[in-house]
C-alpha cells in the first residue's frame, strides 16, 4: 500500500518541480528581447561622379577668321577669336576722320557768344582718333550751344559712329572664365557663319560628387580626398557639401582634365564592422539600442536590410 502511494506521489512531485523551474526561468530570461550579433569587416566602394561641363563658344558674326586661340589653356578675358576686321576698321576710321573735320569747321564758325565753350569742343575734336574708342560726348551748357551742334548734325553723326563701334566689338571674342580647350571646330583664315561652333572647353573649376552606400567617416573622407589629389591634376580641393553617404568637392584644375584619368570609384577598407539588424529590433526613429552603449546607434537601410557600424566585433542589441 505504501509502495502504491509513493508511485502515485512521484509523478505529482516531478510535475511540481518542473513547473517551479519554468516559472523561475521566465522571470529572469530576456532571450527574446536581446540578441548577440557578430560584425563583419568589408571592402566598400565609393563611386565618384564627375560633373565636367562642356561649353561651346560660337561665332558672334559671319566672316573670315583672322585668329583662333591655339593654346590649350586660357584665362578669363583673354582673346580667343578675332575676325578679319580690316575693312570694317578702315570704314570706321574714315567716318571718325570725317566727323572730326566737320566738327573743326563748325568750331571755326562759332558765334562770339559761344567763345566760352570753344576750348571744350576743340579738346573733344582732338580725341576723335581713328584707332581709339570714341570719347564721351560733351555736356552742352547753353541753349544756343545745343542749337548750334544740332544744326551741324554733330551729335547725330557721333551716335551713328558710336553704334557701329559697338557692333564692331564682336569682331573680338574674349573668354568669360578660365578654362581648357577640348576641341577646336575651325582654324585661322576659315570663313564661318554666325552662331557656328568654334571652340569647346571645360572650365578650370569643376564639381565632384562622391557617393557611398555606407556612412562616410572622417578617415574615408580623407582617403577620397587624397585619392583625388593623387589621380587628378588639381590645384585645390574644397569640400562644399556633406551628407551621411554623399560628399561634394569643388576642384580647381591646373591642366586639362581627360575623362580617361577620372577615377570612377575608390575602394575603401572600413575600419568599422557591419552588423545586420533584424527589422523588429529597429525603432521607429531608425535607432538601434545596443546594450552597454549610452547613445543608440543609427540604422542605415540598404536593400531592405538594416545595418549599423561599430568598432566592436560583436554587439548585444535589445528590442525597442
Amino acid at each position: 500500500m505504501k509502495l502504491i502511494r509513493f508511485v502515485v506521489f512521484l509523478p505529482i512531485l516531478f510535475t511540481l518541480f518542473s513547473c517551479s523551474g519554468e516559472d523561475e526561468k521566465n522571470i529572469n530570461d530576456n532571450s527574446n528581447n536581446i540578441i548577440q550579433l557578430t560584425g563583419k569587416q568589408q571592402r566598400d566602394t565609393v563611386f565618384l561622379h564627375f560633373n565636367i561641363p562642356k561649353k561651346t563658344i560660337r561665332a558672334q558674326r559671319t566672316g573670315k577668321l583672322e585668329r583662333l586661340v591655339e593654346n590649350p589653356e586660357f584665362k578669363k578675358n583673354s582673346l580667343l577669336i578675332q575676325f578679319d576686321d580690316y575693312d570694317a576698321f578702315v570704314e570706321l576710321s574714315g567716318e571718325k576722320e570725317a566727323l572730326k573735320e566737320d566738327l573743326t569747321n563748325a568750331i571755326d564758325n562759332l558765334p562770339k557768344s559761344l567763345n566760352p565753350v570753344e576750348k571744350k569742343w576743340r579738346d573733344f575734336a582732338t580725341k576723335l582718333v581713328p584707332d581709339k574708342i570714341m570719347p564721351a560726348f560733351p555736356t552742352m551748357e547753353y541753349k544756343e550751344e545745343a542749337g548750334f551742334i544740332e544744326e551741324a548734325k554733330i551729335e547725330e553723326k557721333y551716335r551713328a559712329i558710336q553704334k557701329k563701334e559697338l557692333t564692331i566689338q564682336n569682331y573680338f571674342q574674349l573668354s568669360k572664365e578660365d578654362g581648357f580647350i577640348t576641341k577646336v571646330y575651325a582654324h585661322s583664315d576659315d570663313y564661318v557663319k554666325k552662331n557656328s561652333p568654334l571652340i569647346a572647353y571645360h572650365p578650370k573649376k569643376i564639381r565632384v560628387i562622391a557617393e557611398a552606400s555606407f556612412p562616410l567617416t572622417r578617415p574615408i573622407i580623407a582617403q577620397i580626398k587624397t585619392d583625388l589629389l593623387v589621380r587628378l591634376p588639381v590645384d585645390r580641393v574644397i569640400r562644399t557639401k556633406l551628407s551621411p553617404t554623399k560628399i561634394t568637392y569643388s576642384l580647381t584644375l591646373n591642366q586639362k582634365l581627360d575623362p580617361k584619368i577620372c577615377p570612377k570609384y575608390v575602394i575603401v577598407n572600413q575600419k568599422q564592422n557591419v552588423f545586420h539588424i533584424p527589422k523588429d529590433f529597429v525603432g521607429k526613429d531608425k535607432k538601434v539600442k545596443v546594450i552597454g552603449e549610452e547613445m543608440p546607434y543609427q540604422a542605415y537601410s540598404k536593400n531592405g536590410d538594416y545595418l549599423i557600424y561599430s568598432d566592436a566585433s560583436s554587439l548585444k542589441v535589445q528590442r525597442p
